[in-house]
């Protein structure tokens, strides 16, 4: 009994979370609609935090990581449009579920982490729901991955001072980079896209955010908005 009520609770969060959270900010793609409702958002965080799984803020998931709300998400990804050939690299994936959203709109999602126990409980999860698609791997969030460049989307769904041009040279041509760059006379930060165009870097705002820090970035002065 206690588990069928659990599964319909775990249903009516997630179409809250659709109608209530993602509508009303102008998510209405259908395609990434679906995604969210697919992707189970519960089954990435612990047991403690279960029943908050769907609300509308970010969840700290570890001291100084955090998982953004859905909304957040839904609408940094939503700037941008998707081909199934694309090759994703997202910055920081912590525990996963933002990797597995974007596991959905690409041929191939690399993810790095540079928390060997968050790396390790993220892949383990996206093993059990059947995810083949995406892969996270140790490294330095601030130098991406060249091995696997050149990448159609860069995302780091958290807030930096800049982007290393180390990550913006990772890009393929008419690749985009998607982040919030941290505004320093303020609490909040400015989404901002990256986009290369033959080896030129031009960038434009696309809303203000308050997303919080990813780390890895404190010392990095390269590319500033």
């Amino acid at each position: 009994m206690e588990s069928s009520l659990l599964v319909v609770s775990i249903d009516i969060m997630k179409r809250n979370m659709i109608e209530s959270q993602l509508k009303p900010i102008g998510i209405n793609n259908d395609f990434i609609l679906s995604i969210f409702e697919k992707i189970p958002r519960e089954i990435f965080i612990k047991e403690d935090l279960k029943s908050i799984a769907y609300h509308d803020g970010d969840i700290e998931i570890k001291d100084g990581r955090w998982l953004l709300s859905s909304h957040k998400l839904a609408k940094f990804i939503s700037c941008l449009e998707y081909s199934q050939n694309d090759v994703i690299l997202e910055i920081g994936s912590g525990i996963g579920y933002s990797t597995a959203i974007l596991e959905s709109l690409a041929s191939i999602v690399v993810g790095i982490e540079k928390d060997n126990k968050l790396r390790k409980y993220a892949n383990d999860v996206m093993a059990e729901i059947g995810l083949d698609r995406a892969i996270i791997i140790e490294g330095e969030h601030n130098k991406g991955h060249k091995k696997s460049a050149p990448y159609d989307k860069i995302f780091i769904f958290g807030s930096v001072p800049s982007v290393p041009e180390i990550l913006l040279q990772q890009l393929s041509d008419k690749g985009n980079l998607v982040c919030a760059i941290r505004d320093y006379n303020s609490s909040s930060s400015k989404a901002v896209v990256f986009t290369k165009n033959k080896g030129i870097i031009s960038s434009s705002i696309l809303f203000e955010t308050y997303v919080p820090e990813m780390p890895g970035f404190e010392e990095n002065l390269d590319f500033e908005f």
